[in-house]
């Protein structure tokens, strides 16, 4: 396809046949039940949705901006120009920014509603015009669920912990405390800091923001990036003794955030999920770098970097800057 992003929604969306405005959904989704092979109610909502166009205005118009948004920030991201040439990879990454950027878990599902769509309209629109392209974006979605519904809790306002310290020495489990510690202090994802070898131990060193003794962990982050997070000398020794005994630093994320839930309810603090604690640690660095003359668009690109941010306005609105 040619054109703007926002042309390409519009044709993809007359073109490909999921233009279902003024026909019954009712007999819609019969047919597709029929089609499936299943009888009365039965049949997923997901295998009957692959098989069912947009049928409402206000679903077309949702779903078209949803569509707009994903396609203009691969394009900005990505140098996407053809919708055609949309990947599973590219959603990951859209549907992982919006989790960063702390959207509500009904907001992110609205997206992955939007994107399902998208894909039955690619489809469709490649058969019925033998580009011999299939799409699977329902795979990342499903993937991607999990950490979402996890890290999006309802909330409002700043998603920081009013006593993060508190709220780690709550944790009773010490290998999801340690976990907590390190997220809290290097502002390292769940992933990451739930999972580090002794190869990525390198030692202790000065950071050269704060001239403070620190202890550094390599890691590899999102897109495969590599990093070094820094943390305080009493959890680096920590960290050491748990790998010393234990091999390697390996915990379930879930677990992980279950504890950090109990914890919360225990200080009488609101759940924001363990990203929370990247949060505190973003409000606190960005502080620091302040601190001493740093600059503001410098801090913010530096802890942007550090957090392992793409996109500085996630960090800004880490910081309630935006």
């Amino acid at each position: 396809m040619r054109g703007s992003i926002r042309g390409q929604t519009l044709h993809l969306f007359n073109a490909s046949g999921i233009n279902s405005i003024g026909q019954s959904k009712f007999q819609a989704k019969d047919g597709a039940r029929v089609a499936l092979g299943v009888e009365g109610r039965s049949g997923t909502s997901a295998s009957i949705a692959e098989k069912t166009g947009i049928h409402s205005l206000g679903t077309r118009s949702n779903y078209q901006g949803k569509w707009l948004e994903l396609g203009c920030f691969c394009k900005e991201e990505c140098r996407l120009k053809n919708l055609e040439k949309l990947s599973a990879d590219q959603v990951r990454e859209f549907l992982a920014y919006k989790i960063e950027l702390g959207v509500s878990y009904s907001h992110w599902s609205g997206y992955a509603a939007a994107i399902g769509k998208l894909e039955n309209a690619l489809n469709a629109y490649s058969a019925k015009f033998d580009r011999g392209n299939r799409y699977d974006f329902r795979t990342a979605i499903k993937q991607l669920r999990p950490d979402a519904r996890a890290e999006l809790p309802r909330f409002k306002g700043t998603r920081n912990y009013a006593s993060p310290t508190s709220l780690v020495a709550a944790i009773s489990n010490q290998t999801h405390q340690l976990v907590a510690r390190i997220q809290l202090e290097s502002g390292l994802r769940i992933a990451g800091a739930a999972n580090i070898s002794a190869g990525q131990l390198r030692g202790l060193a000065k950071d050269k923001l704060t001239g403070k003794t620190v202890g550094l962990i390599a890691y590899k982050g999102k897109g495969g990036k590599l990093g070094t997070a820094k943390v305080t000398p009493t959890t680096y020794q920590l960290l050491v003794k748990h790998i010393s005994e234990h091999g390697s630093l390996k915990a379930s994320p879930d677990g992980c955030r279950s504890s950090l839930k109990a914890a919360a309810q225990a200080t009488g603090q609101s759940y924001n999920g363990s990203h929370g604690l990247r949060w505190n640690f973003a409000q606190v660095r960005f502080a620091e770098h302040q601190a001493v003359g740093v600059s503001y668009e410098h801090a913010l690109g530096t802890v942007s970097h550090e957090l392992g941010h793409n996109r500085i306005e996630i960090t800004g609105h880490y910081l309630g800057l935006n």
